[in-house]
């Protein structure tokens, strides 16, 4: 089911007007019906994928939360260790499963080609299931949430699953946090007209740069793209800005929509995108684009592999380690991760090994605080200038719509006329494929 569908707009009057009908106590039950049938509409039988990774994460809560009544401290802290690991290690089997699997055999396959090795690893034809990276991701940081006693282990499973599950976010984000969204579900949501009137303005205005900016953005960009031998510099130039407004309208779109929905039932998610294309510079672009995936890597991953506080050369290697797990999270393909190298290597450039020693544990950025020292990259009012590096490197989900890939090739075939490049064979293309891609 569409954001941009009649079936949704007909579903989500139908949910919202029961929703504020109903007693309280019985609003989450009803809201966690909702979320699964919404997902269900796509393939019933992935519902079960994401009831494991809630089972899986709603235990290790517990398990964690049991273990801080340990006495001996050692012990303490290796079980819930342990706990986090199996969450972790289970959680990311399954989304490496679906997303990665193909990748990392073909990758084995040519590994061991290159050494005169003849291998042949089994195909398994399956379908990447809606969102499972927004999902899983979403459970994982309750567990790291719990651990760190950011947050209470939620006892009521029902409630627990609504969090993982919650419709408007569910299949393009935000990428919630416990923090904020878990203790929402609690909340006693009333009807207030201004709010409602907010949610909806904002629902219409992502359903205006979906339906009306996107689409015809799109039928220009197809035009120009499809003909591309035949277009000149300055076409493809201003096919290529119409593509970077396209790109951001049909994702930035899915996020207004999900807050605006989410809105006008009392819930409160965090932005996701902040005028992106008004950067000054790659830092502050990383401040705008994603925001609520780009934080995520802040704090689950960049600050646990020890941040900015150990030393200019760990920094730069947390860095690279950040900007490769989130060129995987976008999609499996040594391309798209090669073509991310650029931003990478401007971002570590910008470090100037600054000791940050005081700053809070949610507070050490792979943005703000490592990153506020690369303005100085070209500034200028809007930084189309390196719009195509983050067109082709991946900088939306392929899972939403994995049209846009099509393009990206296109373009990157251009730019790489004369270069042995094959711009009718899609595998030499970096892999930005929309099947590598959805891996």
């Amino acid at each position: 089911m569409l954001f941009n569908s009649l079936e949704f707009l007909l579903f989500f009057p139908a949910v919202c007007l029961c929703y504020y009908v109903i007693p309280y106590r019985v609003r989450y039950l009803f809201l966690l019906a909702c979320s699964y049938f919404f997902y269900m509409c796509w393939n019933p039988q992935y519902a079960l994928l994401m009831l494991t990774s809630t089972v899986i994460t709603y235990a290790s809560g517990l398990l964690i939360d049991s273990a801080d009544k340990v006495t001996d401290e050692k012990q303490r802290i290796r079980r819930k260790k342990l706990y986090v690991a199996l969450s972790f290690v289970s959680n990311l089997a399954i989304l490496f499963f679906f997303k990665y699997f193909d990748f990392a055999a073909d990758s084995v396959v040519r590994i061991l080609s290159m050494a005169g090795i003849e291998a042949r690893v089994p195909a398994f034809d399956v379908i990447l299931p809606v969102g499972i990276s927004f999902y899983t991701f979403q459970a994982l940081s309750y567990t790291v949430d719990v651990y760190r006693k950011d947050i209470y282990a939620e006892r009521n499973f029902l409630k627990y699953a609504l969090f993982v599950s919650f419709f408007p976010q569910l299949v393009a984000g935000p990428i919630e946090r416990s923090k904020n969204l878990l203790i929402q579900i609690n909340e006693k949501h009333k009807f207030e007209f201004e709010r409602v009137r907010s949610g909806l303005l904002l629902m219409l205005y992502g359903y205006f740069q979906k339906v009306v900016l996107a689409e015809y953005l799109a039928v220009v960009v197809d035009s120009v793209y499809n003909t591309y031998t035949e277009r000149t510099g300055f076409q493809l130039m201003i096919a290529t800005i119409f593509f970077a407004f396209q790109i951001y309208c049909d994702f930035g779109s899915y996020s207004n929509i999900a807050i605006g929905a989410a809105k006008v039932m009392g819930f409160r998610l965090m932005e996701n995108f902040n005028t992106p294309y008004f950067a000054v510079s790659v830092a502050d672009f990383w401040r705008r684009w994603h925001i609520s995936l780009s934080t995520w890597f802040r704090d689950y991953l960049y600050v646990p592999l020890g941040g900015n506080r150990r030393g200019r050369v760990r920094k730069w290697f947390n860095l690279m380690v950040v900007f490769l797990a989130s060129g995987l999270w976008h999609g499996a393909s040594l391309g798209r991760n090669e073509r991310r190298i650029p931003d990478r290597r401007r971002l570590a450039a910008s470090a100037t090994g600054k000791s940050d020693e005081g700053t809070e544990r949610g507070q050490d950025s792979v943005q703000p605080q490592i990153l506020a020292d690369a303005d100085h990259i070209r500034p200028c009012g809007c930084q189309l200038d390196f719009l195509p590096g983050f067109i082709s490197g991946g900088h939306f989900d392929p899972e939403i719509n994995p049209r846009i890939w099509q393009h990206s090739l296109v373009y990157v075939g251009r730019q790489s006329e004369g270069h042995g490049f094959d711009a009718g064979n899609k595998k030499s293309a970096c892999c930005v494929t929309a099947d590598s891609a959805c891996g």
